[in-house]
Parts: C-alpha cells; structure tokens; sequence
C-alpha cells in the first residue's frame, strides 16, 4: 500500500530563475510529531491518526530574498458525502491567526512552506477536498497583484467511520479561474489576474 503521494511540479515566472514545488501528501500516523496536542490539549490523539498530512515546499536555487517570494492560497469545501460535496460552496481557508489580517495567503514568504493536516473528530460522514494554489506577486511584495503559478487538489473522505485519503493530483489552469469570484469576494482590496 502506497503511503506517500508525492508531485515534483517544476515552474518559471517572469524575471526570475527556473524553480520548483515538491508535494507530498501522506497518512498521519504521529499526531503528537505533528503538533496536534498542541491544537487539541485535551483530546485523544489516536482519534486524528489516519488524516492526510500535506507538505508542499518552494525551491528556487537561483534565487534569494525578494526573487523568491511566493504565497500559497488554499481552498476548500466539505460535505457529508461525495455528492453534496460536488455541489457544496468552496471557502477560503485561512490559518486562524491571520484571518482578520485581509490576506488571501495562508503562507507567504521567501520559499514559502504549505502545511495542513486536516482532521475532523467524532465524524462518521464527509467528503473533504482542498486546492491549494501557488502565486506570485510581481513586484515582490510592494503590491496586491496576485498571479497564479500552479496548483494541487488533495483531501480526505470518512464513510461509515473509515478514513480515506484522496488521490494528490496536479490541477491545470481552469480551476484558478472558476475561483477568481470567491477571491475577489473575499478581499476586495486585492486583485487576482486570470490564469492563461
């Protein structure tokens, strides 16, 4: 059985080097190693054993400090089963510190991280998906320009109590754009550029 999902997703962006995204998605099986008593002190932790855990890192070898600048946008949606989920609402999905902070980033930052490990506790039924998008600020950080890299769709399902992990999968330009309405909602003092 296949316990890590991996995408090695190279890319290049206007006035920068060649650079690439490794992503890796696999099944939790250390709740304590990935902090979870520290969110959830006084739960069991074997309750969030077998939860995807996410890493996606930025690499830029030919580039340093504000050339290699870059800021994740992460989205999801939730539902009791798959065919609710299919016509469910996607939301952003702030880290909870930063939500009242009106940036669409979830990270950002010079070869920034992307880390997530959802889990749902005493849940028997859902359908879970995130996308998570890599972008780039021309300028590096001086305005709210946003420009689409690459993205990635992973997640979970519980169905009668049993987790499962989602295959990880490379998404291609459309989805940024099906979401550029949520985003433009969402932080209006913000503009996203569509993807070509």
């Amino acid at each position: 059985m296949v316990t890590t999902q991996t995408l090695h997703l190279p890319f290049t962006v206007p006035n920068r080097s060649s650079a690439y995204v490794n992503v890796s998605v696999s099944r939790n099986d250390d709740p304590k190693r990935y902090g979870f008593s520290l969110l959830f002190p006084n739960h069991r932790l074997s309750d969030f054993v077998g939860f995807p855990v996410c890493h996606a890192t930025v690499h830029s070898p030919g580039s340093r400090g504000y050339a290699s600048m870059y800021g994740w946008i992460q989205i999801t949606r939730a539902a009791n089963d798959r065919e609710a989920a299919e016509s469910s609402a996607w939301e952003m999905d702030p880290v909870p510190m930063i939500a009242d902070l009106k940036t669409p980033f979830c990270w950002f930052g010079a070869e920034p991280k992307l880390f997530d490990a959802p889990a749902r506790e005493g849940v028997r039924e859902i359908d879970w998906t995130a996308r998570s998008f890599l972008t780039y600020i021309e300028d590096g950080l001086m305005s709210k320009v946003v420009h689409p890299i690459l993205a990635f769709e992973w997640g979970f399902d519980i169905h009668d109590g049993e987790k499962s992990i989602k295959p990880l999968q490379q998404l291609g330009a459309a989805p940024w754009n099906e979401h550029l309405a949520l985003f433009a909602d969402q932080y209006p003092d913000w503009r996203f550029v569509r993807s070509n």
